[in-house]
């Protein structure tokens, strides 16, 4: 029954006559907080824990709308605070364990967990916890001791056969972690009738029987387990290191590539064991591996062979030899129709694919001019074929042809409108050329056709780098608050990935799986650290800061209004906006809050660097050895005049990298900072004063630029931030940024980045022309300057 309808039946009972029972008034808080009258349900809690502080039960409703609204700092607090009002209490003391499980509090947990199992000690979910609780605190021989205890012992419910072989199996995990390797192996032994993972039983079986140094018998294990799965690299290096051979040791380069040889024998659809040798290889050995992959990859025209060999590109000499290896097959296939050492024709379609390989070399190395030639070579050959006119889309992005790079990549849509990889990409490319609006209408196409709403719909499947690429397209068309919002939809994606969790702190353990519960609680403590996040983070924090810097100039930003009447927000055509009724049952109506802010009001009209800076801190948490995270905190804390922790910034970014390019400019800005800010302590700023000149003693803004672009366009940014007196000096310096001594450290978003600061140091057009000049020079097939 929905909680609209249960209110009702309940009004006689919260009458007057019991209005001031505690308890009620909490469940009655419940209940209007999950119909979305929260703060109705938060005051009727607070006035009953005010009549009776002691309340277990109203302390308890409060933890749950609390953890519900994912305020589990404050939900933690509640739950505390029930707990010693009914210390006994079961169902308090597991939501409050799996509170703290998801606050990374394991010590804390392993309290909760033993008085569960106090409290309860055949009940297999509570000792399982506690093993659990152990193993995340390292105390893996107490984990240990939980499980053989009472793994054998009565248990209600009785554990499954699924539960047993789990649990048997993390076991023996454990034993593994605490050193017990041949103890170990001896209970493998003893369990195996008990396990249904068979996979894990051997994978686990080899491990062991390697870390006891029972070589020959760990060979036969991992070579079971190669015949189970060939391109699984754990395996293949599990089978090398049991032949005593390290790929990462030159002296064992020769060896090395014999026993993959005899496994290429074994199991010659095993793409892995043709790919391993080109990392460690090198010389002969490396032209030999990779003329047998290179010929097989262009004999089944597989596309993604550039993609799965571009790693190998950071060593020069590799890239070199795999581009003279396809230039030579291109040339054979060309004069004779077949490779050099066979005696068969090819078919036609290998001289495509090695043109196809050839155009992504040599984009990856900036020749776009010949890059080009080689893609059109290769479309003329296949004209029906997608991916060469991707890779020909792809290297007009690189040259800074946006628009035809957008049309060549729409073009190729259409080719096969039912691929939903060359959409996404289309997309994508829309959106680098600033069309949002079109991208939204490609995007649409692949939503469900039962979506009730489209736009809500692209929120739920949690298309991050949609959101993200779309936040960046309206930044970069000044559009500040439709940008910030694309960007908190990413982070809420994020955000979310982490609070699911909070289901699988019970669900994982009564069902027995915490081997893998384990490696999910790990994953899910680097969720933050995924590139995407970072990005939107990033840039959210960059917009927030220039809202800041313009309500400080006395022009604050004003959020602009898009028409929508044409958007195809259902699938109806309806583009109406707010709240959209829709029917979610018999008798019942859902509402979809579908664009309550479409404009980006809310984040615009915010406290800026309050919001900033909470993002700050969860990049600090997430993000720590990242240089530019604590080059935003600078940013953030510098515009709130928090002084000492723009020098905590400046240093934190020292010791990750004590020569990074934006230290001159950060220690500059700090100290033109304390120089004009009058309101400052005059004690606190001469002993700041003095730390950052013990530090960095004397340094100049503009330090470093002569041999470092990215030093070159920090370094303008900084004096354009210090104020427009700095303008001109920023000017000339950006005007340098074409100079061939950079030629190894420019890129195309470099020198838009610099054309970008030019129009912000109000240089004239003449300056723009020539830098726009100097740079179509470099980037002769650009649209974008």
């Amino acid at each position: 029954m929905a909680v609209s309808k249960e209110l009702p039946s309940y009004q006689k009972f919260y009458s007057s006559k019991t209005i001031h029972i505690v308890e009620t008034l909490a469940v009655k808080g419940l209940f209007l907080t999950h119909m979305g009258r929260k703060d109705e349900g938060y005051e009727l809690i607070d006035r009953g824990i005010e009549i009776n502080p002691r309340s277990s039960i109203s302390w308890h409703m409060y933890g749950i709308v609390c953890r519900n609204d994912q305020k589990n700092d404050q939900a933690i607090k509640c739950y505390e605070e029930a707990i010693k009002a009914d210390s006994d209490n079961m169902h308090i003391l597991r939501e409050l364990a799996a509170l703290y499980t998801q606050g990374r509090l394991f010590a804390k947990v392993v309290e909760i967990r033993e008085r569960l199992v106090k409290l309860n000690p055949t009940f297999p979910m509570f000792w399982m916890g506690l093993a659990v609780a152990y193993h995340l605190t390292g105390r893996y021989d107490l984990a240990i001791k939980v499980i053989s205890a009472h793994e054998s012992g009565k248990n209600e419910p009785p554990l499954n056969k699924l539960q047993i072989s789990e649990l048997v199996l993390y076991k023996n995990v454990l034993m593994e972690l605490n050193g017990e390797h041949q103890q170990a192996l001896e209970h493998l032994k003893e369990i195996r009738p008990q396990i249904t993972d068979i996979t894990a039983w051997k994978e686990q079986k080899a491990k062991l029987l390697l870390k006891v140094d029972r070589k020959e018998a760990a060979a036969t294990a991992y070579q079971d387990l190669i015949a189970r799965n060939a391109e699984n690299n754990e395996y293949i290096l599990g089978y090398l290191a049991c032949n005593g051979l390290d790929i990462n040791c030159e002296k064992d380069e020769d060896a090395a590539i014999e026993v993959i040889d005899t496994l290429q024998q074994q199991f010659p659809t095993s793409n892995r064991l043709r790919f391993l040798p080109l990392t460690f290889t090198t010389g002969d050995n490396f032209s030999k591996a990779a003329a047998s992959l290179v010929k097989y990859s262009l004999r089944k025209g597989i596309p993604s062979l550039f993609s799965s060999l571009k790693a190998l590109y950071a060593d020069q000499w590799k890239a070199a030899a795999l581009g003279t290896l396809v230039e030579g097959y291109a040339t054979q296939i060309r004069d004779t129709q077949r490779f050099s050492d066979s005696t068969e024709d090819e078919p036609s379609s290998v001289l495509m694919w090695c043109q196809y390989y050839l155009a992504q070399h040599y984009d990856y190395h900036g020749d776009y001019e010949r890059a080009l030639a080689l893609i059109e070579e290769a479309v003329c050959l296949a004209p029906k074929i997608v991916e060469p006119y991707m890779i020909k889309a792809k290297i007009l992005k690189h040259a800074g042809d946006f628009r035809g790079a957008r049309d060549i990549m729409d073009f190729a849509r259409q080719l096969d409108l039912g691929d939903r990889y060359i959409n996404s990409k289309c997309v994508k490319y829309m959106l680098r050329n600033n069309e949002p609006d079109e991208a939204e209408k490609t995007f649409l196409m692949f939503i469900r056709d039962d979506a009730p709403h489209l736009v809500q719909e692209t929120l739920e499947i949690q298309a991050i780098w949609y959101m993200c690429e779309r936040g960046h397209a309206f930044r970069r068309q000044g559009d500040i608050g439709r940008a910030l919002k694309h960007y908190h939809q990413a982070i809420a994606s994020f955000d979310t990935y982490y609070q699911d969790q909070m289901d699988f702190h019970s669900y994982s353990i009564r069902k027995g799986t915490l081997r893998t519960y384990v490696d999910i609680i790990e994953w899910e403590g680097t969720v933050y650290s995924h590139p995407i996040y970072q990005d939107a983070a990033r840039s959210a924090i960059e917009c927030y800061a220039e809202l800041a810097d313009l309500k400080a100039a006395g022009t604050p930003f004003t959020p602009i209004v898009h028409e929508t009447d044409s958007k195809p927000l259902t699938r109806n055509g309806s583009s109406q906006q707010g709240q959209h009724n829709l029917s979610a049952g018999i008798g019942e109506t859902k509402v979809f809050d579908v664009e309550k802010d479409p404009n980006g009001t809310e984040f615009v009209n915010s406290d800026t660097l309050a919001e900033a800076l909470k993002l700050v801190e969860n990049l600090e948490k997430s993000c720590d050895s990242a240089p530019e995270t604590h080059m935003l905190a600078f940013e953030v804390h510098l515009r709130m005049q928090k002084y000492f922790l723009v020098l905590k910034s400046i240093n934190a970014l020292k010791t990750i990298d004590a020569e990074h390019p934006a230290l001159p400019s950060m220690v500059t800005r700090l100290n033109q900072a304390l120089d004009t800010d009058d309101s400052f302590a005059a004690s606190l700023k001469g002993a700041l004063k003095s730390q950052v000149s013990k530090a960095f003693g004397s340094t100049a803004i503009d330090a470093g630029t002569d041999q470092s672009l990215a030093a070159l366009l920090i370094a303008a940014r900084g004096m354009l931030a210090i104020g427009q007196t700095h303008a001109s000096q920023a000017k000339d310096l950006l005007m340098k940024a074409t100079d061939d001594k950079y030629a190894d450290q420019r890129t195309l978003l470099r020198l838009l980045e610099a054309k970008q600061l030019l129009e912000k140091c109000n240089a004239s057009e003449s300056d723009l022309a020539q830098f726009s000049l100097e740079a179509k020079r470099l980037y002769a097939l650009a649209t974008c300057f």
